[in-house]
């Protein structure tokens, strides 16, 4: 199930069309020009919870400040890692970067000012390595168009608060909508008060609201293939104090796949959520509301197929970290480590520390870390 609409962009100077798979309308497909592209910093953020459709707050607004990191965090004195970049991104800094793609400059997509897109919900299939799978979102970066009136398209602005989710689930056969399945973990609210008509890039440190990464690879995508889990995005204008949000009245992510990337960190499907078919701020009306992100954007001198998907890049620590064999992290591989390895034998999930390499099982390739590392460190 594919969508058509018309896409428009000022200022872009390349397109292309597309027919869509059930035949009743057709699309024009426009790359952003990176000259528009505005750089903005969060107001205030909290860490909240989403519970039957409100948002719950899991602590309170902290002030960002004029003093705020303006990309991922300070690294001094931990490690974080670019571990899923689903957009063209600096590692070190978030920011915007042209040099990140294999076909034409800056590789962002979009689908025009009068298109409106509030929530919408993207797959991680995979990040850059599994020991982060479960680990902590220490920052993100994240592209999106904001039209509050995009019918006149005269400027207006609007407040701007936009909800960032994990989840552990993701129907990418489009068979079930993900909302009923779904394990939403704990996401971020963030304020980005009056925002005028533009396209933005926000990348935002999360010290003291750290969000988690799924942790368990499931099959729950494509027969054969397995999944991570997924994210959403709910652009809106307000929240309530009930925790209720309403949706902005002009908005959509900007396009990019990370397999635009070479090398690639992390990977998604074609699949995508959106909430177009009746906006209404869930994806089942009156039908899962699940497109193909696949297309053909040889025209652009981009890969065929090129998967696109709503830009968004996290930055993480390791929920494991190899041990060499000295699970009680004692400073020493013996008897103890041993036996820790044998009664676990046969755990899988991610954080095990009986899990010596990390590959999220605790396995023959763990017991023989032990043996081969026995005595280090005695």
């Amino acid at each position: 199930m594919m969508r058509g609409t018309t896409l428009i962009l000022a200022g872009a100077a390349l397109c292309a069309s597309f027919a869509f798979a059930d035949g009743q309308k057709s699309t024009q497909l426009e790359a952003v020009d990176a000259s528009q592209i505005r750089t903005i910093s969060p107001k205030r953020i909290m860490r909240v919870r989403m519970e039957n459709g409100k948002m719950v707050p899991l602590t309170s607004w902290i002030d960002m400040g004029d003093f705020a990191p303006a990309g991922p965090c300070d690294t001094t004195g931990q490690s974080e890692t670019l571990v899923f970049s689903h957009a063209p991104v600096n590692a070190n800094t978030g920011a915007f970067e042209n040099g990140v793609q294999v076909c034409i400059q800056g590789s962002i997509f979009g689908f025009g000012p009068t298109y409106h897109n509030p929530y919408y919900a993207n797959d991680i299939a995979s990040l850059s390595d599994a020991s982060f799978n479960g680990g902590q979102i220490t920052s993100l970066t994240h592209l999106w168009g904001w039209n509050p009136d995009r019918v006149g398209g005269n400027g207006d602005t609007q407040n701007c608060v936009i909800a960032i989710f994990t989840t552990e689930q993701f129907d990418a056969e489009c068979q079930d909508v993900h909302e009923d399945s779904q394990q939403v973990l704990d996401g971020v609210l963030i304020d980005y008060g009056l925002t005028a008509e533009g396209i933005y890039i926000s990348s935002v440190c999360l010290t003291g609201v750290e969000i988690p990464m799924p942790s368990t690879v499931a099959d729950d995508g494509t027969p054969g293939t397995e999944l991570l889990g997924g994210y959403t995005v709910i652009y809106g204008q307000s929240v309530d104090t009930a925790g209720t949000i309403t949706l902005a009245t002009g908005a959509q992510p900007m396009l990019w796949h990370n397999r635009l990337n070479n090398p690639q960190i992390g990977d998604s499907t074609a699949i995508q959520f959106d909430d177009t078919n009746t906006t209404d701020g869930n994806h089942n009306s009156p039908n899962p509301e699940c497109y193909s992100y696949s297309y053909d954007l040889s025209s652009f001198g981009c890969p065929n197929p090129s998967l696109l998907g709503g830009t968004i890049a996290f930055w993480a620590t390791p929920s494991c970290v190899q041990n060499g064999g000295d699970v009680d992290g004692n400073g020493c591989v013996d008897d103890a480590d041993l036996l820790a390895v044998l009664f676990a034998f046969g755990n899988t999930g991610s954080g095990l520390p009986e899990d010596t390499n990390c590959d999220q099982v605790v396995d023959d390739a763990d017991l023989l870390e032990v043996l081969f590392n026995f005595g280090n460190g005695c």
